[in-house]
């Protein structure tokens, strides 16, 4: 596979700081994560960083586990231009998130990691939307969530995910790297038991560095509602 290398992810490595704007209704982003995923997730790194040689170890960027979350939707992408009037959009988005708040139902998110796979760009996690809940929540925002004149359109997942590694520099031997990856990630789900998981909240997320790596707080959680 030819993995890509992604520039925002070298910045991120060398612990640079660049500011974005990105809005995003996401879940699994407030602390602390749900035990038993978080207890995986830990394990998962440990194998991965224990089994990869030192040009994979370079070649690879592990999220830490607080910057792990579920794009439910991306109301404005981080990666477009900033918006004319920053302001505005805020307060166009939260607005909407609060019509989004009083029109929704309560229903409860339950997640079942399903599998784990490896893309040209990312190693992400694939949960099984065991009530619908999230596809519920993005019709509902398909509906009500209009994006202004002018202003990108909605992108919405088809999948329910979480990426956790991306491409720092290409493998030396990347068919090695693919088949190592994925005989860690098998063997590693096999032996572990179904890993289940409710989700009690999601956020309005102001995505100030990319790929959310932001703390969770007041000024990057714009606002929350309960499921």
């Amino acid at each position: 596979m030819d993995f890509e290398i992604d520039p925002l992810i070298v910045e991120i490595a060398r612990k640079e700081k660049r500011e974005t704007f990105g809005l995003i209704i996401c879940g699994l982003f407030h602390q602390p994560k749900p035990i038993q995923f978080a207890n995986f997730y830990h394990q998962l790194i440990e194998q991965l960083q224990e089994n990869f040689n030192e040009d994979e170890k370079q070649s690879t960027y592990l999220y830490p586990i607080a910057h792990l979350h579920i794009t439910i939707t991306t109301l404005y992408n981080f990666k477009n231009e900033y918006p004319q009037s920053p302001e505005k959009c805020l307060k166009y988005w939260k607005e909407y998130f609060m019509k989004l708040k009083q029109t929704s139902k309560k229903k409860s998110i339950i997640l079942k990691l399903e599998s784990i796979h490896l893309s040209k760009a990312a190693g992400y996690f694939q949960y099984k939307d065991e009530n619908n809940s999230i596809e519920y929540l993005r019709q509902l925002i398909r509906d009500i969530c209009i994006p202004e004149n002018g202003q990108p359109s909605l992108q919405i997942p088809n999948i329910v995910h979480t990426s956790f590694l991306r491409f720092i520099k290409k493998p030396n031997d990347p068919i090695r790297f693919g088949e190592k990856f994925h005989r860690i990630c098998k063997e590693l789900l096999e032996k572990t038991n179904e890993i289940c998981f409710d989700i009690d909240e999601i956020c309005l997320a102001l995505e100030a560095r990319p790929y959310m790596h932001i703390d969770c707080d007041e000024f990057h959680v714009l606002d929350t509602m309960k499921c």
